[in-house]
C-alpha cells in the first residue's frame, strides 16, 4: 500500500508541476521552407521581446524545418530566424494573451542567399575534443585516425587510455574501464574483446566517448569509468555507402575489408554493415620465476621460460537493422548485430628449471601448447522512441537479447630433458574442452519531462537477468591414454538479475550548470559449481549518487566539478573457478568468493578558450579486485593467477589536454597526465603499501601538403605504473601515416607505420610471499598497413544516434 500511495504522490507532483509551468503561457509553432517548398533543417529560431529587443527563447527547428516554443509567457513579441544558406527572417509583433494560447505561423519561406553561396564553398567539420558536462568526446570521423587502424589500436591512441598485456583498458591509470559499441556493452572476456576491437576498422567508427565520472542514467558498473565506441550509420537519404579495404604486414599477413550500406527515405531507414579481419600475428614472451621456501631471503630456485605465441585471428561481423519513422514523433526500430571467428594459437615454450645458488640445471622442459578457439555472437534489439515535442519531452524503450558462444579445444604436450637433452621423465600431455554459452536478457525505458528551458527530469528503469555456463573438461595422457582429471575439470552455471532506476534532475541557471542523480541496483546472483557440489548466492541494494556542478566565468573561461559513487562487479569468468592452463607450469583460475568493488570518484576540470583542459582528479577504492599469484599446493614448481579482494586503492592525477593549430596546415592534439597509485594490501599479520608515480604523455600531430595529401605523426609514453602487485616498467611507441585524397574526395589511399622503432614492448615485475616474477613481452606491434576507402551515394541529412539497453554486463562475460 505505501508503494502504491508514493507512485500516486509522486506522479501528483510531477503533474502539478507541469501545470504550474503552463500556466500564464502559450504555444508558439511554425514550419520554415526555402522557395522550392523544401524544409530548411535546423535553422535558428529566436523569440525576441518588443519592448526592448531581448532575446526570450532560442531554439533549432528540426530536420523537416519544424519548429515550436512550448511554454511562452504572455508577452508582446516578434520571431528572428537564422540561417547559413538563407537570408534572415523576421515576422511581424504579435502578442499572446489569455485570449491568444497558440500562434501558429504556418510555413515560413526563407530567400537563398546566393551572395553568400556564391563565395562561400561551406565544409563543416565538428572539433576533434568536445568537453561535455559528464564526458568527453573524440570526434573519429574525418580526422587523421580515421583510417588504417584497427579498433584496438585506435583506442590505445586516444588521450588518457591504456591497454595491458591481459587485455584490460585503464583510464589516467585506474584499470578496470568498461567498453562499450554503440551504447552496449560487448559481452566477451578480455581476450575475446581484443579479438572484437582487432576485427573492427577505424573506418567504422565515427567518436569515442570517454566518461571517467559517467552520470546516473549510465549503469553504475565500471569503476574507472566507461569508454564507448560509436559507429556509422544512416547519415544519408537515399542509398549511399563505403567500401574499404587494407593490407600489409607485421611479423605475419594483415588484410581486411568492410562494406557499408545504407537506404534512407522520409519512412524509413535501412542500414547493414559487414567486414572481414584475417591477421597473423607473432608474439615472444620471457619469464623468470624465482621460488622462495618458508621466510627465506633469497629464492631456492629458479625457471626461464621463453615461449613464442602464433595466433591467426580470422574475424566475421556484421550489422543489420531497421528503423520505420511511424510519424514525425515515433520511430521504431530493429537491430541484428552478429560476429563468427577463430583465433587458432601455436605456441612453443621452453622451461628451464634451476638451482638458484649454484645455477645448475636440474631439468628442461619442452612444450607445444595448440588452441583452437571459435565464437559466435548475436544479439537482437527492439526499440521505440516517441517524442512528444520538439523540447526534449521523450520516451526510450528498448529490449535486448544476447546469444553468445564460445569454445576452446586446447592441447599441451611437454617433453623432459636433462643438461644433456636426453629424456628423463615420460611425456606429458593434457587435453582441453573449455566452452562457454551465455544468455542475456535486457529491458530498458527510458523517459525526459523538461519542465522548461532551464530545467529536465530524467527518470528510467532498467532490468538484466544473465545465465551463463561452462563445463570445463580436461584429459591427462596416463599409460598411453588419456583419463578424465576430475581435480581441475569443472561445470559452473551463474545467474544473475539486476533491477535498476534512476533519477536524474539537470538545472541551468545564469552562468550555472547542475545535475544531480540517484541510482538504485538490486543485485541478486546465485552460483551452482556442480562438479564439487558446492552453492553460493548473493542478494544486495545499493544506492549510486552522482553530482555535477559547472560555472561559466565568461566565454573563455569554464570551471566544472563532478563527483559519482561506481561499483566493479567481478566479471563472470573471474567468478567462475576453472582452470586454464597456459603452459604445463602456470594457470589461471577464477574465484567465487569475490565481492565487488566500490569507489567514490571525483574530478574538478578548467577549460580555457573552450579547448583547453586542465583536470585534477582523485578516487577511493575499497575491496579493490586484482589478480594475485602463488604456487599450487600440490606442486611447487606450479604457478598460479587468481582475481582476489586485495584491500583498497587511491589514486591522485593531473591532466591537461592542448588540441592546437599553430598553422592552418598543422593540426594537432596534445595530453599529459601525471597520476600516483596507492594500494595498501592486507597480507597474513601485516599491512602491504605499495605505491607508484607514472607520467603518461600522448601526441597527434597532422599536417596538410597540397594537392589534397596529408602526413601524420604521432606517439605515446607511459613512465611506468603500479597496479596491485605488479610494477610495470616505462614503454611507448612512435606511429606515422601518409594520405591522399582522390577520386573527387570521395575515396582516401593511407600508408600507416606502426611502432616505427618497436619500442611498444612491456617489460614487469610481480611479486608474492612465496614467489616473484620478471616477465618481457614483446608483442607484434610494429605493423605497416596500407588502406583504401571510398564513399558513395546519398545527400546528407544526418540521422539519429541508437544504442541500445544492455550497457552494464556486456564485458563481464
Amino acid at each position: 500500500m505505501f508503494h502504491h500511495s508514493s507512485y500516486l504522490l509522486s506522479l501528483f507532483l510531477v503533474f502539478t508541476l507541469f501545470v504550474a509551468s503552463a500556466q500564464n503561457s502559450a504555444k508558439i509553432m511554425g514550419r520554415v521552407l526555402d522557395e522550392q517548398n523544401e524544409p530548411v533543417p535546423h535553422a535558428q529560431v529566436t523569440l525576441h521581446r518588443v519592448h526592448d529587443g531581448t532575446v526570450a527563447k532560442i531554439i533549432t527547428a528540426d530536420s523537416i524545418g519544424n519548429f515550436i516554443f512550448p511554454n511562452a509567457p504572455y508577452g508582446n513579441y516578434y520571431v528572428h530566424i537564422k540561417n547559413m544558406t538563407h537570408e534572415d527572417f523576421k515576422t511581424s509583433q504579435f502578442i499572446l494573451s489569455e485570449h491568444v494560447n497558440a500562434y501558429d505561423f504556418g510555413k515560413i519561406v526563407l530567400l537563398q542567399n546566393n551572395a553568400y553561396l556564391s563565395e562561400v564553398v561551406i565544409n563543416k567539420r565538428k572539433q576533434f575534443i568536445e568537453q561535455h558536462q559528464d564526458k568527453t568526446i573524440f570526434n573519429i570521423e574525418n580526422s587523421a585516425l580515421a583510417d588504417g587502424n584497427s579498433g584496438l589500436e585506435l583506442l590505445t591512441k586516444i588521450p588518457g587510455i591504456s591497454l595491458d598485456d591481459n587485455g584490460t583498458f585503464s583510464l589516467k591509470g585506474k584499470s578496470g574501464a568498461s567498453i562499450m559499441i554503440n551504447g552496449k556493452l560487448t559481452y566477451l572476456s578480455a581476450d575475446q574483446l581484443a579479438n572484437l576491437l582487432r576485427s573492427t576498422s577505424s573506418n567504422d567508427i565515427t567518436k569515442i566517448e570517454v566518461m571517467t565520472n559517467p552520470n546516473v542514467k549510465q549503469d553504475a558498473a565500471g569503476t574507472s569509468g566507461i569508454i564507448n565506441i560509436v559507429l556509422k550509420k544512416g547519415l544519408k537519404q537515399g542509398l549511399n555507402g563505403a567500401v574499404s579495404g587494407n593490407m600489409g604486414a607485421g611479423r605475419g599477413l594483415h588484410l581486411g575489408g568492410s562494406l557499408d550500406l545504407n537506404y534512407r527515405t522520409e519512412k524509413v531507414n535501412i542500414f547493414g554493415n559487414y567486414n572481414q579481419y584475417f591477421q597473423n600475428l607473432e608474439y615472444y614472451n620471457s619469464l623468470t620465476r624465482y621460488f622462495y621456501k618458508d621466510t627465506q631471503a633469497e629464492p631456492e630456485t629458479y625457471s626461464q621460460q621463453e615461449n613464442k605465441i602464433q595466433p591467426k585471428l580470422r574475424s566475421n561481423n556484421f550489422r543489420v537493422g531497421m528503423d520505420f519513422y511511424l510519424s514525425s514523433k515515433q520511430t521504431l526500430g530493429f537491430l541484428v548485430n552478429g560476429g563468427f571467428g577463430k583465433y587458432p594459437k601455436y605456441e612453443p615454450t621452453t622451461n628451464h628449471f634451476r638451482n638458484y645458488a649454484t645455477k645448475d640445471l636440474i631439468w628442461s622442459a619442452s612444450t607445444i601448447t595448440e588452441g583452437k578457439e571459435r565464437w559466435e555472437d548475436m544479439l537482437y534489439n527492439i526499440n521505440y522512441n516517441l517524442k512528444f515535442n520538439e523540447n526534449g519531452h521523450e520516451l526510450k524503450v528498448d529490449f535486448d537479447m544476447i546469444d553468445h558462444y564460445s569454445k576452446m579445444d586446447q592441447t599441451l604436450n611437454t617433453k623432459y630433458s636433462n643438461e644433456n637433452q636426453n629424456n628423463i621423465r615420460p611425456l606429458s600431455s593434457r587435453t582441453g574442452d573449455i566452452p562457454s554459452d551465455s544468455k542475456v536478457y535486457v529491458a530498458k525505458i527510458d523517459y525526459t519531462l523538461p519542465f522548461n528551458e532551464t530545467f529536465k527530469l530524467e527518470t528510467g528503469w532498467k532490468a538484466s537477468h544473465i545465465r551463463t555456463e561452462n563445463d570445463l573438461r580436461y584429459d591427462t595422457l596416463l599409460n598411453e591414454s588419456y583419463v578424465p582429471d576430475l581435480s581441475t575439470s569443472n561445470h559452473f552455471i551463474y545467474k544473475e538479475t539486476i533491477q535498476a532506476g534512476y533519477v536524474n534532475l539537470s538545472k541551468t541557471w545564469s552562468k550555472f550548470s547542475t545535475q544531480v542523480g540517484l541510482r538504485a541496483e538490486h543485485t541478486s546472483t546465485d552460483g551452482n559449481q556442480i562438479t564439487l557440489n558446492e552453492h553460493f548466492s548473493k542478494d544486495y541494494l545499493k544506492f549510486f549518487p552522482s553530482a555535477f556542478l559547472s560555472y561559466s566565468i565568461n566565454n573563455n573561461h569554464k570551471v566544472q566539478l563532478s563527483y559519482s559513487y561506481r561499483i566493479e562487479r567481478p566479471s563472470f569468468w573471474s567468478l567462475n573457478p576453472f582452470r586454464v592452463y597456459t603452459d604445463p607450469f602456470s594457470y589461471s583460475e577464477g574465484n567465487s568468493k569475490l565481492d565487488p568493488a566500490y569507489e567514490h570518484s571525483y574530478e574538478a576540470n578548467y577549460t580555457l578558450a573552450n579547448k583547453y583542459i586542465f583536470t585534477l582528479n582523485y578516487a577511493d577504492r575499497s575491496n579493490v579486485v586484482n589478480d594475485i599469484i602463488g604456487l599450487d599446493p600440490t606442486n611447487k614448481q606450479i604457478t598460479f593467477e587468481r582475481p582476489e579482494n586485495i584491500g583498497s586503492f587511491k589514486n591522485f592525477g593531473v591532466s591537461f589536454m592542448a588540441p592546437t593549430q599553430l598553422f592552418s596546415w598543422w593540426t594537432a592534439t596534445h595530453f599529459a597526465n601525471y597520476y600516483r597509485n596507492e594500494y595498501e594490501i592486507p597480507q597474513e599479520n601485516e599491512l602491504i603499501k605499495r605505491s607508484g608515480n607514472t607520467l603518461s604523455l600522448n601526441t597527434q600531430n597532422t599536417f596538410k601538403l597540397p594537392k589534397d595529401w596529408s602526413v601524420e605523426i604521432g606517439g605515446n609514453y607511459n613512465s611506468g605504473l603500479t597496479i596491485g602487485l605488479t610494477n610495470i616498467k616505462s614503454y611507448g611507441l612512435i606511429y606515422s601515416g601518409i594520405q591522399k585524397s582522390i577520386l573527387s574526395k570521395k575515396a582516401t589511399i593511407k600508408l600507416v607505420v606502426n611502432d616505427i622503432f618497436h619500442t611498444n614492448n612491456r617489460r614487469y615485475e610481480t611479486v608474492s610471499n612465496a614467489v616473484r616474477l620478471i616477465g618481457k613481452s614483446n608483442p607484434d606491434s610494429r605493423t605497416a598497413i596500407l588502406s583504401f576507402n571510398y564513399r558513395f551515394g546519398g545527400s546528407d541529412n544526418r540521422a539519429k544516434e541508437r544504442s541500445t539497453g544492455s550497457e552494464d554486463i556486456k564485458n563481464r562475460l
